[in-house]
Formats: C-alpha cells, structure tokens, sequence
C-alpha cells in the first residue's frame, strides 16, 4: 500500500480532505491493481454515505493500529454495498 494513501486516510479520518477526494484515492489504487478487491455482488440499496466506522478504520490503519488486510475488507464492504463503484 502506498505511504501516499496511508497519509490520505488520516487526513480524511481528520476531517482535512472530503469524502470524494479519499473515494478518488481508493478508486486509483483498485484501478491500477495496486489493492485487490475481490468481483463480489453489489448490493442494490445504494448508500451514499461512508460508514463511521470505516473513516475509524482509516484512522488506525494510518496509524498502524491495524493492518493492510483490515483495512482492505473495510474497502471490500464499501464496494460490496454499491457505496464505491469501480
């Protein structure tokens, strides 16, 4: 994982770069095969709002409270859920 997006994470966990901007970072690396989510169904109820408890996730991650496979099921969830669409 990048130490560029690790840096993005807390920032956004912090409030300094908004939602999009996190979404546009994690949308290059699975683009670009730099993290791997697996093809999975997405959920038809679209949710537009990012979960809490994935901007928390983001926060530890970036701090090295948990490690990268944590943090990419939290991705997973996101695109599972129809909230990242890639």
């Amino acid at each position: 994982m990048p130490e560029w997006f690790r840096s993005n994470a807390l920032w956004w966990s912090q409030g300094q770069i908004d939602d999009d901007t996190f979404v546009g970072g994690i949308e290059y690396l699975i683009k670009n095969n730099i993290i791997e989510i697996p093809q999975t169904y997405v959920d038809t109820t679209d949710s537009e709002n990012i979960p809490s408890w994935i901007k928390t996730n983001a926060a530890w991650w970036a701090e090295k409270q948990i490690d990268d496979e944590t943090f990419v099921r939290g991705l997973e969830f996101l695109v599972k859920n129809g909230i990242i669409r890639i």
